[in-house]
């Protein structure tokens, strides 16, 4: 772990290597016409053959080895994976423009057919090396913590759903209203093969019509097309299986976070810091996004937001300490920012600054090539901003989303001291200010905080409830982690011996003290939660850990964070009433369980993949909010005791009917009280074709 290194090498400098070496890959020639011809009839065959025998993994695999082939980005291996991962994730949601009009679909076959034809096509152009040659085979100590990172991201984020029943498992993977919407785009996109913004008509019985159009499906189309290369089959099968392998990309989406973070602060650190100090500074990072407040994002399931702020981090990294050559650093900032517009659009304006931010820093390098770099813009400019303006066409106001509340953990103020502190007081250096990586850096974190600013003044909402708010502030605090490497000008280079104990045990040192140093570790679980005012829009403002506890083991103890559908789920997968076609509204929750009563319904409707037909019942109508399950706050406590119908209960009644008559098909109705069946069975012959049949489940809750 305590190696020192010289700084990641991003290009061949003939200056470097020997002149042999150097003639030598001026020499390289191109196959000969048999050869390429060959090449690519096998880029067509091999899909088939993958296909036929359910190994289309391995697409996957080929796919990053040649890609990673063409790169001359990062002198060690996980340098050159991940910058590798991030661009093919950009250029697929690029080509998912493409996927989502062609007749194909997202069909293995179709996607890795073209896919490795181009790839062929760039080898046979570039003339370049078998990928076997060309990767770095290099390692770092720091790139053990980096792996740990992502496993350590992942196994937070899904320890809740381990060991678990149906009910439970079922329960955390469609936790709140959003994770179910999250899945109803994945599941779309799965099973229709395309962005759902250019296929409305065709999912609009399936999605949410309110995330149709206006919603970035980058991150969902992502997930969705490795799912469908994972398991060899664009069928994504029963939706309880479908939503229950989504929680684990989910979960996986995490753990790419903290691994993407803590290595765009390792690379834009460059040669500055080695040894212990790299280990240092690594692990702090990883450890702080494991186990600190970002992991709310878990169970707030933030999905696109998480996703998109990993591809925000290596964006930085990549637009802050670019690759050599001027044509990699270009076709990176323009795959990356397309990338983060189709993922988590509302963080644009953060990638649009950083993209300026290199252009000008880097300005003798891209400038002379100005004719090329303009058309790629012409080319990248209309594909990242195709969703938005599909979600403007649709009637999306970013002044109303703005205005948005809804509950957040908010980040403390000590650990942001410490990152503001890492990223700044390395300038009083000369060092630092000499560098074009960190006056980059500099530059796009001032930048960015005039937006967050901006947004700030122009808010009308309290800070601690406004949603969207609380988000931008955590965009911004990663890239201010990808720059906090800029404190190793304050250092002295370590001397130390490049293999050995001396140099391991350094390291585990470092690694020792990063982990004490952002208290990533607990002896206990405990959640201070005080009691809120009613109509707070964000208790969570309020919210904070005990001293020996942190956010991730109060997430993985489920002693706070337990959904309240895990037993009616499982007593409806008991029961065969799960994915099983048939429209269901459930009225079961009382005691103000208007919301429980929405998203119990909302999971089946995703699950029977009718969530767009069910919209009616769920979300009320824009003249009558209240029409639907929103109003049923206590309608499942009638008769309770034998008690009357109070008229609060007749109105929402009144308001539950009217959903179910909006439905326009014939539903079944799951209710928890003898007299709401008894009137909902006496509407019903009154109204026909509204409800299939009455379930009386007294027991569902227990």
């Amino acid at each position: 772990m305590g190696s020192p290194t010289a700084g990641a090498r991003i290009g061949i400098d003939p200056r470097a290597v020997p002149s042999g070496r150097v003639r030598a890959l001026r020499a390289v020639r191109r196959p000969r016409p048999p050869v390429v011809a060959a090449l690519f009839a096998a880029a067509w065959v091999l899909p088939v053959l993958t296909q036929l025998t359910h190994t289309d993994p391995l697409l996957v695999v080929l796919a990053v080895l040649g890609t990673g082939g063409l790169l001359r980005v990062g002198a060690t291996v996980v340098d050159r994976l991940l910058i590798t991962v991030v661009l093919l994730i950009g250029m697929a949601m690029a080509g998912g423009l493409l996927f989502s009009v062609w007749p194909w679909g997202l069909h293995p076959v179709a996607v890795g057919g073209f896919g490795l034809t181009l790839l062929v096509g760039a080898h046979v152009a570039l003339g370049a090396q078998p990928p076997w040659r060309s990767w770095p085979r290099r390692v770092l100590g720091s790139d053990a913590v980096l792996i740990l990172g992502l496993a350590a991201g992942t196994l937070v984020a899904y320890w809740p759903s381990l060991g678990g029943g149906t009910g439970t498992r079922l329960g955390f993977a469609g936790m709140t209203g959003d994770r179910l919407r999250h899945f109803s785009l994945f599941d779309a996109i799965h099973r229709y093969g395309g962005y759902t913004f250019l296929m409305q008509d065709k999912v609009k019985e399936v999605v949410d019509p309110r995330m149709l159009a206006v919603y970035p499906p980058g991150q969902h189309y992502t997930y969705a097309l490795a799912d469908i290369f994972l398991r060899s089959s664009s069928d994504p099968g029963n939706a309880v299986g479908e939503l229950l392998r989504y929680n684990v990309w989910a979960s996986l989406g995490y753990g790419f976070f903290v691994a993407c973070v803590a290595w765009a602060a390792r690379w834009t650190a460059g040669p500055f810091l080695a040894g212990w100090q790299r280990v240092l500074l690594t692990t702090a990072t990883a450890a702080y996004l494991a186990v600190g407040p970002f992991t709310s994002a878990i169970w707030c399931t933030w999905d696109p937001q998480v996703f998109g702020m990993a591809l925000l981090a290596v964006l930085a990294a990549v637009c802050f300490r670019p690759p050599s050559g001027w044509r990699t650093h270009a076709a990176l900032m323009a795959v990356l920012f397309l990338a983060n517009c189709l993922a988590y659009d509302g963080f644009a304006p953060f990638a649009a600054i950083m993209v300026a931010v290199s252009v000008v820093v880097h300005r003798r390098r891209l400038l002379p090539h100005w004719k090329p770099l303009l058309a790629l813009a012409v080319l990248a400019l209309p594909a990242a901003l195709s969703e938005y303006a599909a979600a403007h066409a649709a009637g999306l106001s970013a002044a109303t989303a703005a205005q948005a509340t809804g509950f957040t953990i908010l980040l403390s103020w000590i650990p942001l001291t410490v990152i503001a502190a890492a990223s700044l007081l390395g300038f009083a250096t000369r060092a630092a200010r000499r560098r074009p990586s960190a006056v980059a850096g500099l530059s796009t974190t001032l930048l960015c905080a005039l937006v967050v600013l901006a947004y700030l003044l122009d808010t009308q909402q309290p800070l601690a409830g406004d949603y969207y708010f609380q988000k931008f502030v955590q965009a911004w605090v990663v890239i201010m982690m990808v720059t906090t490497g800029t404190f190793g000008h304050l250092l002295r280079r370590p001397v130390l011996p490049r293999r050995g104990r001396l140099g391991f045990a350094v390291g585990l040192a470092a690694f020792a003290l990063a982990i004490g140093a952002t208290h990533s570790f607990w002896w206990t679980a405990h959640l201070n939660r005080p009691a809120s005012p009613a109509g707070d829009p964000n208790p969570g403002a309020n919210w904070s850990v005990a001293r020996s506890s942190t956010w991730a083991s109060v997430w993985m103890s489920s002693c706070c964070q337990v959904p309240d559908n895990i037993t009616p789920l499982g007593n409806l997968a008991n029961a065969h009433q799960l994915a099983d076609g048939i429209p269901t509204v459930t009225v079961v929750y009382g005691s103000n369980g208007a919301s429980s009563n929405t998203d119990l319904t909302l999971q089946l409707a995703v699950l029977n993949h009718d969530a767009g037909t069910m919209a009616p019942v769920v979300y009320g109508s824009p003249t009558d909010p209240d029409r639907g399950l929103n109003a049923t706050a206590d309608l499942a406590d009638t008769g309770h005791n034998n008690a009357p119908w109070t008229a609060e209960q007749r109105h929402e009644l009144a308001e539950l009917e009217a959903g179910i008559k909006a439905v326009g098909i014939p539903v079944r109705v799951i209710v928890t009280s003898h007299p709401l069946q008894t009137a909902l069975a006496a509407w019903s012959r009154a109204n026909p074709d509204t409800i299939r049949n009455i379930l009386y489940e007294p027991d569902i809750l227990a």
